[in-house]
């Protein structure tokens, strides 16, 4: 009886050794949130000719989500703003523990222009307010770690028109198309990763889609989140519980809303706004509902960074940094973030080279306290001109195949693809 004890207890010790300890290889994850509504009367971002806000239609916030792992710790920030970047954030991040801020913009053009340094004061202006509040919610995010299981689909609705319109070698901007006529390409993926806990209650929902937050017009003068916010307030109602639901924008460089408020009804536009956001609501609940009786996974989660330096596309004497960070979760999903305003075209692109079941490209987003880029166009985009093509770039033609193709080589590193020295098929010839 003890000699059986004995070779038990070391068949146990053995088969320890080699699988390690069964949360080693677990994911926790943290969810918090926290408003950012401003004081109305401060500048709107995204449009040359907003005026000041006189009302608030629906409130806006910072949505955080902590992923942590044996080997890497990453803060994902979603702000309902259009164009928003924090040194300072990316200088606390390692006094908390984080390897890597991922701070995304939801580009909404009805958030408040963080870049004006006189409102609500100049001694402290809103954006300071904004980074204290995000710094806080990541503490929180922090706080409140569960193992977490992680499963993932897509779904496919078509909200958005390519507004570079192509004639031949050129393309001419269409701001706006009254006819809402289904200009192309686009990519109509909906990518939802779903966020459970031990219990298997859904904590979080990640949502990625690539169009312009821009159904609210110039002559809007109310705060709001536009479809994003509509989309995760439905999610979250309808599932219920203690859920959060988080948009993460995609490459909507050159994408603009099928439907617009352009009207001159200023009550009429919110349903518009509510019209589209709905549908983007449903199309997330129809892949959820697929995924109802799948289990998710907590087997691995790892990331690697990295900065490019590129030229100033019209000034070749400056220079740009530009941040690529890939995420690899349970070696199925992968996340390729892009700063600035990609167009879609990387993404399809990163779709189709990842090697993955499921890769997103996450746009508009800093991971690291670098200057905001504008827009990343494609080489064929750039060549053919175009808003957000030529005269509103700052880097140099390529640089977003570049952190494409960066994103894309951590992504196989990550997933042991790449390795570290030559090698050959072991069926291989001499």
């Amino acid at each position: 009886r003890v000699r059986s004890d004995l070779r038990t207890l070391l068949l146990l010790a053995v088969l320890w050794c080699f699988a390690g300890p069964a949360s080693a290889t677990d994911i926790r994850a943290g969810v918090a949130r926290v408003d950012i509504t401003p004081p109305i009367g401060g500048p709107t971002a995204g449009y040359s000719s907003a005026e000041p806000t006189d009302g608030i239609h629906d409130r806006i916030d910072a949505r955080v989500l902590v992923l942590e792992s044996s080997s890497t710790t990453i803060a994902l920030v979603a702000c309902d703003l259009c164009v928003f970047n924090s040194p300072w954030l990316h200088e606390q991040m390692p006094e908390l523990g984080i390897d890597r801020l991922l701070l995304i913009n939801t580009h909404t053009h009805a958030g408040p222009d963080l870049r004006d340094e006189v409102f609500p004061s100049p001694e402290e202006p809103w954006r300071v307010t904004v980074e204290r509040r995000v710094l806080e919610a990541i503490r929180e995010a922090q706080k409140g770690l569960f193992s977490a299981q992680f499963l993932a689909d897509e779904g496919s609705i078509t909200l958005g028109y390519n507004r570079l319109v192509r004639h031949g070698n050129t393309a001419v901007t269409h701001f706006e198309n009254p006819d809402h006529i289904p200009y192309g390409p686009v990519d109509p993926t909906v990518g939802v990763i779903r966020i459970t806990d031990e219990e298997e209650d859904v904590r979080a929902v990640l949502v990625t889609y690539a169009c312009h937050p821009v159904i609210l017009g110039p002559r809007n003068r109310k705060i709001s989140a536009d479809y994003p916010g509509v989309m995760r307030d439905l999610v979250e109602e309808e599932l219920g519980g203690d859920v959060t639901c988080m948009f993460l924008q995609g490459g909507g460089g050159d994408i603009n809303p099928l439907l617009m408020a352009r009207g001159d009804d200023r009550d009429g536009d919110f349903a518009v706004v509510e019209r589209v956001g709905r549908r983007l609501a449903e199309e997330v609940l129809d892949v959820l509902e697929r995924l109802e009786d799948e289990p998710g996974s907590s087997k691995s989660l790892s990331s690697a960074s990295a900065e490019l330096t590129v030229e100033n596309r019209w000034e070749p004497d400056e220079e740009l940094t530009l941040g690529v960070t890939s995420v690899l979760i349970n070696d199925e999903i992968g996340l390729i973030t892009m700063p600035g305003e990609p167009f879609h075209a990387f993404q399809v692109a990163i779709r189709q080279m990842a090697g993955l079941p499921h890769a997103y490209l996450l746009g508009y987003c800093c991971d690291g306290p670098y200057a905001w880029p504008s827009y990343l166009p494609d080489l064929q985009s750039a060549a053919r001109g175009g808003y957000g093509a030529s005269d509103t770039t700052r880097a140099e033609v390529g640089a977003g195949e570049r952190l494409v193709n960066k994103g894309l080589a951590q992504l196989f590193t990550l997933a042991g693809r790449l390795k570290g020295e030559p090698r050959r098929h072991p069926f291989e010839d001499d």
